[in-house]
Order: structure tokens, then C-alpha cells, then sequence
């Protein structure tokens, strides 16, 4: 749990001095937190929360690390860590988003943004055109990352040493919970700027429009949001990313949702220019984490 006065929460990311051929690596690029008594089928996943920079990875880029820092989606494996006391099991990258999207699909690749891509079967979507693909080369704003292409050796290196392995572990947790439970539910977890496309809304559920869960699970998060007096809005401005469509298939008993979270609630300024929870915030999602992991439990005895 939280501490109250938010003393547990530090503005930190890990500098790392290892220089290897990708410019980073983080050791482990993955962590899994199973909880330590009774589980139970839910999977929280926070694939932007990565923070372990390395020296190499700063000199290859031409931008501050504050910038780079702002894709971050910040702390919020620190939000959702209480999840394994619950019952669930928490799945977190390491590595940041700026440097590995593993939101994205594999191959959501500009090949005019990577060095000896012709003839690679990459397949952009309208973000990875943008240069918001699997290997991010702007932030947003459309500033550039890089001052020349990465080569697509560097680009298959990275998708190699950390979009895989985030989706090998994700796959292995989603099939021994369906093993054991018959069912899974896996609750992505983001965080957004406040005031996206005119929304109001303080979280923002994304089920992609009702394809990737059952609905009562869906209705079952907003109910517990709504508890805790959060504004909620569904599938605007966001519908959920790849992991969220992409692993979502309620007809096969695996329901994923997609959760951001208004970042203007729960990241507080510090007098000394640094950044921390805000604990009321934090204590509400971790109430949230636990009302969720009670109505799956209950779930599983109703089948």
C-alpha cells in the first residue's frame, strides 16, 4: 500500500552505463509480480511506465531526457503495484516508451524513417507513419529523436530484445490463467493528458468499441471508478491500442480493457521542482485495483 504522505513515490528513473549495440538495456526488460497467496484471472499490464535510461541511449538522441521523460506514462506502475495483494498478477516493462512501444504492432514501422528498410514487409499504420511506431522516432510534437535514420538493424535488434519478450510473457500469463480459470481478464494500464480531443473525463475506458471484453466486466470498472467519484468516459478519446485489440477476444474468454488515467489528478508538483503522487488519487486507483480483483474472484465462483 501507499504510504499517506506519498514518502514511497520518488521522481527517479535508472541511468544505466551499458553500452551495447541497441544503445540500451534494461536488466530485465520485464517484470512479473505473481501475487504470493490464492491468484486469481486478472493481469494488470503497464507497458509505458518503463524508466531505465542508459547513458549510450542519451548520447544517441538529440533531445533533454525531461523531454523524452514526457512519454512516459509516469509512475503508473507505482499506482497499480498493490495489484498481486489482491489476487493479480502485474506485468510492467522496464524499458521506456520512446525508446519501445510494445502498444504498437510489431511491424508498425515507416520504412522511409529506417536506413535499408526497402523490401522490409513492415506495415505503418497512420502513428507509425507519424513516426509513433513500435521504434519511436519523434515524441510528441513531432520533434525528432534522432538526427539521422536508425539503421533497420538497430530497429529489428530492439523489437528483438523487448517488444518479443513483453509479448512472449504477456501470452505465457494470459494462457496459465485461461489454464487454470477458464477466463482472463487483463486491465492495460495508461495515463493521459488532461483536456484530450475536449475531454472532461478523469479516466477513460477503452474496450475497442465492445470487441475486446464482456461488457459486465467493463460496466464492473466503471461502476468502482464511478465509487470513488471519477468522471468516466468510454472508447473516446480512446479506444484502446494494440495490446487492448489485439489480445482482447471475449468469444475466447480472454477480455482486455484499456485504462487511462488523467494525469493531472495524480501527478503533483513538489516545491523542489520535482514531481510525485498524489496520494488521494493513488488510494482511490488502489481501491479501484481491489474492487476489480473482488468482482473477478466472484466471478470465478459463479462459474
Amino acid at each position: 500500500m501507499l504510504d499517506q504522505s506519498g514518502a514511497v513515490f520518488s521522481d527517479s528513473f535508472n541511468a544505466r552505463e551499458e553500452d551495447t549495440s541497441v544503445g540500451f538495456r534494461a536488466n530485465p526488460p520485464v517484470t512479473v509480480v505473481r501475487p504470493s497467496g490464492e491468484s486469481i484471472p486478472l493481469i494488470i499490464s503497464s507497458p509505458h511506465s518503463g524508466r531505465d535510461y542508459s547513458s549510450s541511449f542519451l548520447a544517441q538522441v538529440r533531445l533533454p531526457l525531461e523531454v523524452l521523460r514526457s512519454g512516459e506514462d509516469f509512475h503508473v506502475d507505482t499506482l497499480v503495484a498493490s495489484a498481486p495483494d489482491h489476487g493479480a498478477t502485474l506485468l510492467s516493462a522496464t524499458f521506456p516508451r520512446v525508446f519501445c512501444d510494445v502498444n504498437r504492432a510489431s511491424l508498425d514501422l515507416d520504412p522511409a524513417m529506417i536506413a535499408g528498410a526497402e523490401g522490409e514487409a513492415l506495415s505503418p499504420s497512420a502513428r507509425g507513419r507519424a513516426g509513433l511506431g513500435s521504434i519511436p522516432v519523434v515524441v510528441s510534437g513531432g520533434r525528432q529523436l534522432y538526427a539521422g535514420k536508425l539503421s533497420m538493424a538497430e530497429t529489428t535488434a530492439r523489437l528483438r530484445r523487448y517488444w518479443h519478450p513483453y509479448h512472449a510473457e504477456l501470452r505465457k500469463l494470459i494462457a496459465e490463467v485461461k489454464e487454470k480459470h477458464g477466463f482472463c481478464v487483463l486491465l492495460d494500464m495508461h495515463s493521459m493528458p488532461a483536456g484530450v480531443d475536449g475531454s472532461k473525463a478523469d479516466c477513460v475506458i477503452g474496450d475497442c468499441f465492445g470487441a475486446s471484453s464482456e461488457l459486465h466486466y467493463v460496466q464492473a470498472l466503471a461502476r468502482n471508478l464511478l465509487t470513488q467519484n471519477m468522471k468516466v468516459a468510454r472508447n473516446h478519446p480512446f479506444a484502446g491500442g494494440f495490446i487492448t485489440s489485439h489480445y482482447g477476444r471475449p468469444a475466447e474468454g480472454v477480455s482486455a480493457i484499456q485504462l487511462e488515467m488523467n494525469r493531472a489528478l495524480y501527478v503533483s508538483r513538489r516545491a523542489n521542482g520535482g514531481s510525485g503522487l498524489n496520494p488521494r488519487f493513488a488510494q482511490k486507483i488502489e481501491q479501484v485495483i481491489a474492487d476489480m480483483a473482488t468482482y473477478v474472484a466472484q466471478c470465478v465462483k459463479a462459474r
